[in-house]
């Protein structure tokens, strides 16, 4: 998500043009608002250009209700136990709904075994075989 704020690149390129569903834990955009000070000045937005891109971006996620998540931490925590247990939401996420997999370039989800993780390279790479051609 962050990736996607900073620069128009294939990251934002793939949330915004493919056609994917994108499931994400409702917090991600409660952190994307608290850091976005330092956010919109690393990506050079003024406040106003900054809430446009928030809103461009969210409409291309579904949010899992947190209820939802809240009923696979008990699994999704230890499963994360000595990688991040603070990713353990997206795990979550993921274990409650029927998906394909993360999206993420933090190389330590690849560390659980519960769903496949995908960085940014593997997810282009995959669309690509799938036809998509951003």
């Amino acid at each position: 998500m962050v990736a996607a704020f900073l620069r128009d690149s294939m990251v934002r390129r793939i949330v915004t043009l493919a056609e994917l569903q994108l499931l994400v834990p409702e917090f991600i955009f409660e952190e994307l608002e608290k850091h976005l000070p330092e956010l919109a000045e690393r990506a050079g937005l003024d406040r106003a250009g900054s809430q446009k891109l928030i809103e461009r971006l969210r409409q291309n996620f579904t949010i899992v209700p947190p209820e939802l998540v809240d009923t696979k931490m008990g699994d999704a925590l230890p499963l994360m136990a000595g990688i991040d247990a603070r990713d353990a939401a997206y795990l979550a996420a993921a274990l409650c709904v029927p998906c394909d997999g993360i999206w993420s370039d933090d190389p330590h989800l690849k560390r659980q075994s519960a769903v496949r993780c995908y960085n940014t390279g593997e997810l282009i790479g995959a669309l690509r075989k799938a036809g998509f051609r951003g």
